[in-house]
């Protein structure tokens, strides 16, 4: 159950990103997109690769790599594309990294501490975005409705995966 709640989350997460990245393309430098493509992706990439790898039963990098990797790519493609090709390939690149990293994390989790680990890679994954909307934010001069709002919900998000992270650790 938490492991579907958390892939729903990260691909809701990582669409906003696109989206946002999409909607305010003219006003991003090709710097802040590259890092933008490749934060996305090396987030995501990593987040998946650590779940699919937790996930995957015989302990075998190849399935959680391949299907992480692989969308680590498209998700940096898809993220710097609309700024530049050099965005794009800085996020593809960031995207096999990423991947190959959460399968090999998800991995070597050992079973009792899988659900600490979900709620671990939920909360880093919130935070990072968190600091990428602001970057966005920042660099397009944004309204502040948008950028408080979207502060708002991550915060409220991660004060339930710290609720439900503690809720883990102190009553299993």
């Amino acid at each position: 159950m938490l492991l579907c709640v958390s892939i729903m989350f990260i691909f809701l997460i990582t669409s906003l990103v696109v989206y946002y990245t999409y909607t305010k393309r003219k006003r991003l430098s090709p710097m802040v997109a590259m890092i933008i493509s490749m934060t996305n992706s090396m987030m995501t990439s990593v987040a998946l690769g650590t779940f699919l790898g937790i996930f995957i039963l015989e302990k075998d990098l190849t399935l959680p790599s391949i299907i992480a990797v692989s969308m680590g790519m498209f998700v940096g493609y898809i993220t710097g594309r609309p700024v530049s090709l050099i965005a794009s390939l800085e996020g593809m690149t960031a995207g096999v990294m990423g991947g190959m990293m959460g399968a090999m994390l998800g991995v070597m989790v050992p079973p009792d501490h899988i659900e600490i680990m979900i709620c671990f890679i939920d909360v880093v994954y919130l935070l990072v975005n968190m600091v990428l909307f602001r970057v966005i934010g920042e660099e397009t001069n944004s309204s502040r409705f948008i950028s408080m709002f979207l502060h708002v919900f991550f915060v409220l998000v991660l004060i339930g995966f710290l609720v439900w992270l503690n809720f883990l650790y102190f009553f299993n």
